[in-house]
């Protein structure tokens, strides 16, 4: 439980929480396999302990991702509560004294010229004011959600290899290497929804590639942005059918992001949360880069949707 209730405060969400311990259970499994194939290391061992031993292991890892995933949700209930809680008194200031003003000016023990006081409705305008700006600030459907939630401090460079190594066997059917840069942005984002964009980029790209081309998978940054640059070696566009942007930017609406290509590049902008605009590698830009390939003119493809950051140099399948 301990584990759940720290990664919800760190910022992680429940989805990567539960993908890390099956890796966990997945490396163990694999380890444990390994010596068992080793008769000599282990003498006596058969096939059927290692099958015993190993579903041992998946009940002990069921366990963790059930106590993991119960103390993430203990977490998640406090943290709401105590939002509902700040959200109530918020209110309650304004509304208070709007109540206070109506409760005077209805006086009949306070003399008239005094509940006549335009400086009494002033007040109870101005407080009325603020309920309704606290109202759109602290009740919208953004501030619904929490920001363990909505977004994860995350590298975006590790998003990019884990959406690679989900592709490993696509990408060897096609003999076709992706190189990912090592540097790259991190920040606070929606990072589930930024590794379904880069499936459906990279899986799209892979479809359009040759036998032995590669994919190159580059990081730049912007004022507030991280931009992920995916080309070909063969510098043909990395997307080209109509339908699958159509169907990306409907998908990179959704988490906040935009998908922009163009001759020769796809490229991927992600918004960052303003408070973790944390350093990143990559060129700093004032606006997010133009898809190469484009001049003035020319038509591209563009989509909106959300943004995410990550560290990184050049990596290859």
């Amino acid at each position: 439980m301990r584990f759940g209730v720290s990664a919800f405060e760190g910022g992680v969400s429940v989805h990567h929480v539960l993908k890390a311990l099956d890796l966990l259970v997945a490396m163990t499994l694999f380890a444990m396999e390994s010596v068992l194939s080793r008769t000599d290391e282990v003498p006596g061992a058969t096939a059927a302990d290692g099958i015993k031993l190993s579903r041992r292991l998946q009940r002990r890892g069921a366990l963790l991702s059930l106590a993991a995933t119960r103390g993430y949700m203990q977490a998640y209930g406090d943290a709401l509560r105590d939002r509902f809680r700040q959200a109530r008194h918020d209110l309650r200031n304004p509304l208070g004294t709007i109540k206070s003003v109506l409760a005077l000016m209805d006086d009949d023990g306070v003399p008239l010229e005094t509940r006549a006081n335009p400086s009494f409705r002033a007040i109870a305008t101005r407080n009325a004011r603020s309920l309704e700006e606290l109202i759109g600030d602290r009740l919208s459907d953004a501030a619904a959600l929490l920001p363990s939630l909505a977004g994860q401090i995350v590298w975006v460079r590790d998003i990019v290899c884990e959406v690679r190594r989900e592709l490993r066997a696509d990408a060897e059917r096609r003999r076709v290497t992706i190189v990912v840069e090592q540097e790259g942005p991190h920040g606070r984002l929606d990072a589930a929804g930024l590794e379904l964009l880069l499936r459906e980029v990279l899986k799209a790209t892979l479809q359009e590639c040759t036998l032995d081309e590669g994919v190159h998978v580059d990081f730049e940054r912007a004022s507030g942005w991280a931009i992920l640059v995916v080309s070909r070696e063969s510098g043909r566009p990395p997307i080209q059918d109509p339908g699958t942007l159509a169907r990306l930017g409907a998908l990179a609406g959704q988490v906040g992001a935009t998908v922009t290509a163009g001759e020769r590049t796809t490229v991927v902008s992600i918004q960052l949360g303003p408070s973790e605009m944390a350093s990143s590698a990559g060129r700093e830009r004032a606006v997010p880069r133009e898809p190469d390939g484009l001049s003035d003119g020319e038509a591209r493809h563009d989509v909106r949707g959300a943004r995410e950051s990550q560290h990184g140099q050049a990596d290859t399948l």
